[in-house]
């Protein structure tokens, strides 16, 4: 798959991420819903997301040790989802891409466009550090997507088309076997 096409797939994968998440109250209910189609709540989705975000973090530092270079410039094609605080205090998770560290803290671009604060858009710069970071992925030589877990969470609530091409591009484990 070419870069043309695998940027493609990822803004693909972040408009479904953001469709899912604004619509997160939503399920459907059981009289709606098929004999063999889950009830998706809120509370579950929170939960599988905790979960998923917790995998993410205790692979950060191989994720960080195989993508940072020397320079301790990020390798492209690899993003990092980070937790930032909008308006009211509001939490908002945001990928950053492209992304390094420098002295000590890790700075990137503002990858999705926030919904929770004005100050900050897709295309800013931001500052974080690793206590803020809740996912990430990059492109393996075999072309496929590693990490990405919350987005491998949320594919049993995207639209049949829209998962499969994800999957398509999506490694069949988080992490590489060779980590």
């Amino acid at each position: 798959m070419n870069w043309k096409m695998r940027g493609r797939v990822f803004g693909l994968v972040l408009l479904s991420v953001n469709f899912v998440a604004a619509n997160a109250s939503y399920s459907i209910g059981p009289a709606q819903a098929g004999a063999s189609d889950p009830i998706i709540t809120a509370q579950t989705r929170a939960t599988a997301i905790t979960v998923a975000e917790e995998q993410a973090r205790t692979h950060l530092g191989s994720f960080l040790d195989y993508t940072l270079d020397d320079n301790g410039i990020a390798r492209d094609n690899a993003a990092i989802k980070i937790v930032m605080s909008g308006y009211g205090g509001d939490d908002e998770v945001v990928w950053v891409s492209p992304f390094a560290m420098r002295d000590g803290r890790y700075v990137g671009i503002l990858a999705n466009e926030p919904k929770t604060t004005e100050t900050k858009h897709v295309g800013d710069p931001v500052a974080f550090d690793a206590a803020q970071v809740r996912d990430w992925y990059f492109f393996g030589d075999d072309g496929k997507m590693y990490g990405s877990y919350t987005t491998r969470v949320m594919l049993t609530e995207m639209a049949p088309n829209t998962a499969r091409q994800i999957t398509q591009i999506l490694s069949p484990t988080p992490v590489p076997a060779h980590w």
